[in-house]
């Protein structure tokens, strides 16, 4: 079990993780398994980042991840586990539908499977259905591209395959709503097939196109809930690291990372203990990372000003409620996107005010009816929004939970006369819990400069430094879990391991 104990000895480890949340976790997991000795250092009191949960009385709230792609057999998550040997420790359940769109008195339920999305859509708007497997098809056609090209080429593979990839090179600068526009006229068809930008932070004037299609079409196949909550899959990743040999310890945060002649050689916790490593991860905010606990001096210039150039993402109001309202027999959805307008930009500019333009609106209790208590459904309300609003968020807090309470109220009457808990949180809130900078939801901006190959890398200029999580090339669960294992993997490579697990 995780411990608040200090560890013990200073040259135990072979490799130190800065923060549980799930890519570290994955990352610890992962060498663990290889025998390295491993310790995971955690400010918190729990472990998990984003997965970390909470209760209220007999209630069970996930904060942030609701559902995970890739748990079904054979899918990512699901190797992962297996790899692990704690799969059994995990029941998956799988979600009802992609998600359902709601603007004004349209509706749209999207199914899994590629056709039937594609129909969902073409159903609702059927004179623009050339345009809409236009638009589709480029998607998967974009990414049948880049699953055949690796992430490092040289300048000779480079070109060849700049010729022999044109979707794909043609378009990973362009954003969502670039390619959009390249297909479909009616803007209020756009919206409909853009609905899932709140998702990646960014409307789909200033959204990256292939995370937008990487996104969409790695959910396109099913959906899954960690039924009892996701602290299962936090708790599957610590039990394997334990098994293993590593430690982890919470409220024992890094207060710096230790660096010398170029390469690290351990990190200082609070309240100054040092404990040496040869390789050290930080799972944490890459500026609080670079800027704080290494210092911005030990890196080279161009390193500072790429660093310099990154933006981070914008942050997250949640509302956590739930009603005795019968919301399965009104016909919910598990997963339903609202939007006051189909004006996507509006919307975003109202989210950058502090205002209530959209949401999105889950009910974790119509997969997982364990998670609440009887005669209850559980609801959370997950919008954008910035770290610094109109007004201070001891003001603003109680006025736009209102407003999304009201938001939800739309899509079931009678929600709000059977309330029975209401609580939220603010970027604040997720500042101090996760450490993200300005509390920042996805790490760096998914923009077109900011995605994929030209985020971080999970080396660092330092020698034995390594980053894992959002702030690399990482921007979802799925893909968080992923960077830690590659993460590990790359680590394993460089001190000569040539069977380093699956590919994931």
């Amino acid at each position: 079990m995780p411990t608040k104990e200090p560890p013990t000895a200073a040259a135990d480890y072979d490799v130190i993780v800065v923060g549980s949340g799930l890519g570290g976790l994955a990352a610890a997991a992962f060498l663990a398994k290889f025998g390295r000795r491993v310790l995971v250092a955690e400010k918190a009191q729990g472990i998990g980042g984003y997965a970390h949960a909470f209760r209220a009385g007999d209630r069970y709230y996930d904060p942030a991840i609701h559902v995970v792609p890739g748990a079904a057999e054979g899918g990512t998550i699901d190797v992962l586990l297996r790899y692990l040997d704690v799969r059994e420790m995990c029941e998956f359940v799988e979600s009802d539908a992609l998600y359902r769109v709601v603007i004004d008195d349209d509706v749209l339920d999207a199914p899994f499977g590629s056709e039937a999305f594609i129909a969902s859509h073409i159903e609702l708007f059927p004179q623009e259905e050339e345009g809409i497997r236009g638009f589709f098809g480029l998607c998967e056609k974009f990414l049948e591209e880049a699953h055949q090209v690796p992430l490092q080429l040289s300048p000779q593979e480079l070109g060849e395959a700049v010729e022999k990839f044109p979707t794909l090179f043609g378009n990973r600068m362009s954003t969502l709503g670039d390619v959009l526009d390249q297909f479909i006229k009616d803007p209020r068809c756009k919206a409909f097939c853009s609905a899932g930008w709140p998702y990646m932070g960014l409307p789909p004037s200033q959204l990256s196109f292939e995370l937008f299609a990487r996104f969409l079409y790695t959910q396109m196949h099913g959906l899954y809930h960690c039924k009892g909550g996701f602290q299962h899959l936090v708790k599957a990743f610590t039990t394997a690291i334990e098994r293993d040999g590593g430690k982890i310890v919470t409220n024992s945060g890094v207060e710096k990372i230790l660096v010398a002649d170029g390469r690290t050689e351990g990190v200082v916790l609070a309240g100054g203990q040092e404990v040496r490593a040869p390789v050290v991860i930080s799972n944490a905010d890459a500026t609080h990372t670079f800027h704080d606990l290494v210092g911005i001096e030990h890196l080279p210039k161009a390193y500072q000003r790429r660093l310099r150039s990154l933006k981070g993402s914008m942050s997250m109001f949640v509302v956590y409620a739930a009603t005795t309202l019968d919301i399965a027999a009104a016909g919910g959805a598990h997963e339903t996107f609202i939007y006051e307008t189909d004006d996507h930009d509006a919307s975003f500019a109202g989210f950058s005010e502090g205002e209530a333009p959209a949401t999105v609106v889950v009910v974790p209790t119509l997969l997982d009816p364990s998670l609440g208590p009887p005669g209850e459904h559980l609801v959370t309300s997950t919008a954008l929004a910035p770290y610094e609003g109109p007004e201070p968020w001891s003001e603003l807090k109680p006025k736009l939970e209102e407003k999304y309470l009201n938001l939800i109220e739309r899509l079931y009457p009678g929600f709000k006369d059977g309330l029975t808990f209401v609580n939220s949180s603010t970027p604040l809130t997720l500042e101090r819990f996760t450490g993200n900078h300005r509390g920042a939801a996805y790490g760096w901006e998914n923009t077109p400069a900011q995605a994929g190959s030209k985020r971080l890398t999970y080396h660092t200029p330092i020698e034995g430094l390594y980053l894992s999580g959002h702030w690399a090339q990482a921007a979802s669960a799925l893909r968080v879990i992923v960077s830690g294992s590659h993460t590990a993997q790359q680590i394993l490579r460089a001190d000569g391991v040539t069977d380093v697990g699956p590919e994931l």
